[in-house]
C-alpha cells in the first residue's frame, strides 16, 4: 500500500525562536497581535503602543478590541514568576473600564494558572484575565509557525460555547468580506493600474508593495470594525527613527505632493515607524461602495509612490543596511 509522505511536527521553543523576549518577541507580537486574537477569539486587535509605564514597571504591550476597550499584554520567557504576576495586576487594577489581561510565558506554572483561575472567578464582571504558552511548531525544513496555547481563560469563555462559537463564525465572516474585497480591488487595477498586483484571496486586511529599497513598503489597509481604508508608508527598520525623521524634514512638499495632511507616526519603542493617510467612515461590506473606495486607494497609492519612492531610495539610513543577524539592543 502506498501511505501518504507525511512530515514530522517538532516543537520549538520560544527563546530558540525569537531569541529575547524584549528586543525580538514583543516587537514580533506587536506586528501580529491578529494572530492573538483570533486565537483567544476575541477579533480584532489594534496596537497602541509598546513599553508603556505603568508606575514603577512598563507594560509589554498595550492594545485596544473591537469596542474600544485595554488589552495589556505581558510577556515572560521561561516559566512565570510571581513578579510578573503581581505586575499584571497592578496594571488591571489601574484601569476603570472593561479590560483584558494576557499573560504569555513558555511555561505557565500550575499555581499561576490556579491564580488567573481565581482571578476571572473573583474580579467584577468586564475585567478578564488570560494565561497563555506560546512556542513555535516546524515541519522538515519549513519556517517555524507561532503557536499560543491557552491555559487559563475568563469563566465566560468555558460556560459560552455558543459565544465562541458565533465568535468563530464573525472572524470567518471577516475573512470572506477581507477576501472580496480584495478580489475586487484586484480586477478594478487590471484596468487602471497594472503596475499594482494585489493578492487575491487574502484573508488579511492589508496589501504590501514594494518601494525598491529593503524594510520599506508601501501598504494598503482595511478595518472592518473601524469603518476605516488607509495608505501607508511603513518602514520596518528604523529603529532610531532616523527615516522618518528625515522625510519629515520635507513633509510640506510630500504633503502637497500627496494632497492631503499625513499622520507621522514614530511609534516608539519599536523598530518600526509609518507615515499615513486614513479615510474615514467607509464599509466594505458594502459592494456598491467599493468603485469610490477602490478610486481613492488606488489614486492614493499613485501618490505615495511618486512622493516617497524618490526620497526613500536617496535616505542615508545605516540601521536600514544593517542585517538582521547584526542588529545590537542599540538598534533594537
Amino acid at each position: 500500500m502506498n501511505f501518504p509522505k507525511l512530515g514530522r511536527l517538532v516543537t520549538l521553543s520560544a527563546k530558540s525562536v525569537w531569541q529575547y523576549e524584549a528586543q525580538t518577541f514583543t516587537p514580533w507580537l506587536a506586528e501580529n497581535l491578529d494572530l492573538l486574537g483570533e486565537t483567544l477569539g476575541i477579533g480584532e486587535l489594534e496596537l497602541k503602543n509598546t513599553e508603556v509605564p505603568a508606575g514603577e514597571f512598563r507594560l509589554d504591550i498595550l492594545a485596544e478590541d473591537g469596542s474600544g476597550n485595554p488589552v495589556l499584554i505581558e510577556n515572560q520567557f521561561g516559566k512565570t514568576d510571581h513578579g510578573h504576576l503581581g505586575q499584571l495586576i497592578t496594571y488591571m487594577a489601574s484601569q476603570r473600564k472593561d479590560t483584558t489581561a494576557i499573560w504569555i510565558a513558555e511555561k505557565i506554572r500550575e499555581d499561576h494558572r490556579a491564580a488567573i483561575d481565581w482571578l476571572n472567578a473573583t474580579t467584577a464582571n468586564g475585567f478578564d484575565f488570560f494565561a497563555v504558552e506560546v512556542e513555535a511548531l516546524k515541519i522538515g525544513d519549513s519556517d517555524p509557525a507561532p503557536f499560543f496555547r491557552i491555559v487559563a481563560q475568563p469563566n465566560n469563555w468555558s460556560r459560552a460555547i455558543d459565544a465562541k462559537v458565533a465568535t468563530d463564525q464573525d472572524l470567518a465572516e471577516r475573512h470572506i468580506l477581507r477576501m472580496a474585497y480584495w478580489n475586487s480591488f484586484a480586477e478594478f487595477l487590471k484596468t487602471r493600474d497594472t503596475s499594482f498586483s494585489v493578492r487575491r484571496d487574502n484573508r488579511e486586511d492589508r496589501q504590501e508593495f514594494k518601494t525598491g529599497r529593503s524594510w520599506f513598503v508601501i501598504n494598503v489597509t482595511i478595518n472592518i470594525l473601524k469603518k476605516r481604508v488607509g495608505v501607508e508608508l511603513y518602514m520596518y527598520r528604523d529603529p532610531l527613527k532616523n527615516a522618518i525623521r528625515a522625510l519629515e524634514g520635507d513633509r510640506a512638499a510630500i504633503e502637497q505632493e500627496i494632497g492631503d495632511h499625513l499622520e507621522w507616526q514614530e511609534l516608539p519603542g519599536r523598530k518600526a515607524s509609518k507615515i499615513t493617510l486614513y479615510r474615514y467612515n467607509v464599509d466594505i461590506t458594502e459592494e456598491n461602495q467599493y468603485p469610490s473606495i477602490h478610486e481613492w486607494m488606488l489614486d492614493k497609492m499613485q501618490r505615495f509612490r511618486r512622493a516617497f519612492v524618490p526620497r526613500v531610495k536617496m535616505l542615508n539610513s545605516d540601521a536600514d543596511d544593517l542585517p538582521s543577524e547584526q542588529m545590537t539592543d542599540e538598534h533594537l
